[in-house]
């Protein structure tokens, strides 16, 4: 292992747990990492590499346990673990300890990611098969409040022995994957925690009794509004179990103990396995909120119908849904639950001439559009699919992490500046229109003599100046929302951003003088009014402000601007495409990061007054120069300052797609 992978690693960890780790902890997170490969709990790749950031499986992690351990061999024990897969051994012997578990269906689905309230669990086992005692207290986390009661107690007594911290205080992320520099910290921790405890003799397991396969609640044809169960192969097709159920709790139960896969009423889905599937947003109306909470009291955002999310789990009064890199709730009547086994269609994201491209499907037309987004990652390799719900993490068709990278201008801060003049905007625009009107399309019919967009730089850069206003990220809206200023309310309206026209009534929408004024309205009526200042006046503008960058429906503007869930990608595309026409100057220009805990103060200057207060975590941010003396320089977001300062450790530099 050559040693800048090693310090590679313990710089991962320093990231992960920024709100606990101290200063002076890389050294000692180094000689976790170090002790494990010593060990051979970890092994590296053919090509000599160990991969830090690739997410880990069951059957890894298992492996990993079972090395660190040094458990001993176990029968085969689950019907999807032959003893041809390669770590088939490991899983075995962790089975055998009762350190792993399998479905009542007999199957451990070694592929599978393993999350972090799992990956909790596992430890939770070993430290039983270690006969290491420790007395359970509730841990601080905010959000591991749904999952299950044999959850909550494994991640208690891991977070008081210290083997596993949270992002923040208040948050540990259960549903998260965990990554193998990760895993070989906690599997160190685990091993020091033996160790302090001075347990030595493991315990024996003893066999348990066999599942018993329960007798359905009522036999017979199922009346209307009865919970029945179900499995669901890979071509779709839905197989009923015999019975049916008088309430969600005991059909969920009823899931579990005889191996099914699906639960309905009426014959529609209402819940899967966890992260199973995909749920189209659809009701009646024009769009769907999504709530932050399950008891569905405060809508965060919105989504418009068929905009399609992770689905993650589901109860008869709330479906949970994960959407740029946020949790979300939604109302069961507002989205439909997809097996990935019985989807019709996939949004998928490939790679071409070197660009990603973002083809969304449409389930109400069951047809496809697409968009370039920017630079494609260099972990994807074109010919394929991949699938992400946020831009920037992908997985295959397998279900696993291939890597994490961000767009550059999907999280570029409005307050930023653009290198091109009033000029090189123009330009442009003329090529651009030129383009479309040589298609032939009648939309685009005299476009270089008609579009709203003609001339426009001018008054673009003079409100980048005056307004603070980044003006390729006004272009970018403009050409998005008026298509290329060529729309009906663009021609009618000089409306050029879609300003007051609703999903609901989409024929309204503001009239402004001419474009210039319409673009003043944009700065100082909606950006610069609620959308990317800090700290608006007013409950409802705050809840409105969620980062300064066009970003996606987890952050940035597109949380409230937008229903469209790949809003801030669009726009971000549209950048992207402007910059590289110009010579590609603005590109990488800044460094960006996210904000990595609640509450963060932005002050005037290192300890000076504050500026303002970042509510909520994983909020983008321009890093200017290297942190001194534990403060990182950043652009402001307030239009009072230029600049500002943060406590460095509460920042985290982002993998941009270069």
């Amino acid at each position: 292992m050559k040693k800048k992978k090693v310090l590679a690693l313990a710089m991962s960890l320093s990231l992960l747990f920024p709100a606990f780790t101290p200063l002076n902890a890389k050294a000692a997170m180094k000689d976790e990492i170090q002790a494990m490969i010593d060990k051979g709990v970890m092994q590296g790749y053919p090509d000599g590499d160990l991969r830090p950031y690739q997410s880990v499986t069951r059957a890894e992690f298992a492996a990993f346990l079972t090395r660190a351990l040094e458990l001993p061999s176990g029968p085969s024990t689950f019907r999807d673990v032959p003893p041809s897969l390669k770590l088939a051994s490991g899983v075995n012997a962790a089975a055998a300890a009762k350190i792993v578990n399998g479905g009542s269906d007999g199957r451990f689905h070694p592929d599978a990611l393993i999350t972090r309230k799992d990956m909790a669990l596992m430890i939770n086992n070993a430290l039983n098969y270690l006969n290491i005692n420790v007395t359970y207290e509730p841990a601080p986390f905010t959000d591991i409040n749904d999952l299950s009661s044999t959850h909550k107690v494994a991640i208690g007594k891991n977070y008081k022995l210290d083997i596993i911290k949270g992002y923040s205080a208040t948050t540990f992320s259960p549903l998260e994957n965990v990554r193998r520099d990760h895993a070989a910290a906690f599997i160190y921790r685990l091993l020091e925690a033996q160790k302090t405890s001075g347990s030595t003799d493991p315990v024996t397991p003893t066999d348990p009794e066999p599942p018993v396969d329960p007798e359905p609640e009522n036999p017979g044809p199922a009346p209307a509004d009865a919970y029945q169960v179900a499995t669901i192969d890979a071509k779709g097709t839905i197989t009923y179990a015999s019975g049916w159920y008088t309430s969600f709790d005991t059909a969920k139960q009823a899931m579990g103990q005889r191996g099914q896969e699906l639960i309905l009423k009426k014959n529609k889905i209402i819940h899967m396995q966890e992260n199973s599937g995909i749920v189209f947003v659809s009701n009646s109306g024009a769009t769907v909120n999504l709530y932050s909470d399950p008891g569905l009291t405060n809508a965060k955002s919105y989504a418009t119908k068929g905009s399609e999310v992770k689905y993650v789990t589901s109860t008869d009064s709330y479906v949970k849904v994960s959407l740029g890199g946020k949790d979300y709730y939604i109302k069961p009547s507002d989205g439909q639950l997809v097996p990935f086994e019985g989807a019709p269609g996939r949004s998928f994201y490939r790679v071409v001439s070197g660009q990603l491209e973002h083809h969304i499907y449409q389930p109400a037309t069951k047809n496809y559009v697409s968009y370039v987004i920017g630079k494609a990652p260099g972990f994807l390799s074109a010919g394929q699919k991949y699938y992400s719900w946020d831009n920037a993490t992908f997985y295959n068709d397998q279900g696993r992490i291939v890597g994490k990278g961000y767009q550059y201008f999907q999280l570029l801060s409005a307050r930023t500046m653009t290198n091109y003049t009033a000029t090189e905007l123009n330009t442009f625009i003329k090529q651009a229109l030129a383009e479309r009107e040589a298609t032939g399309y009648a939309k685009y019919k005299d476009a270089t003599k008609k579009s709203k967009l003609i001339g426009l730089g001018t008054t673009l850069k003079k409100v980048e100046s005056e307004k603070r206003i980044n003006a390729l990220l006004i272009l970018a809206m403009a050409i998005h929302e008026s298509d290329y200023g060529m729309s009906a309310h663009a021609q009618k309206n000089n409306n050029l951003f879609g300003i007051a026209v609703y999903d609901s009534k989409p024929e309204e929408g503001k009239s402004f003088p001419s474009p210039v004024e319409c673009v003043y309205h944009l700065a100082d009526g909606y950006l610069n009014d609620r959308y990317v200042v800090p700290n608006p006046a007013g409950a409802w503008k705050q809840s409105i402000s969620n980062g300064a960058a066009p970003g996606n429906k987890g952050v940035g503007i597109n949380m409230k601007y937008a229903s469209d869930i790949a809003w801030g990608g669009k726009v971000a595309g549209h950048m992207y495409r402007i910059d590289k026409a110009l010579g590609s100057k603005d590109f990488g220009k800044y460094t960006i990061g996210l904000t990595n805990v609640q509450g963060l103060n932005v002050r005037a200057s290192a300890n000076g007054t504050i500026q303002f207060t970042y509510r909520e975590a994983g909020m983008p941010v321009i890093m200017l120069g290297a942190p001194s003396s534990g403060w990182q320089k950043i652009i402001s977001d307030d239009l009072k300052y230029k600049e500002g300062y943060v406590s460095s450790q509460y920042v985290t530099p982002l993998p941009i797609v270069k």
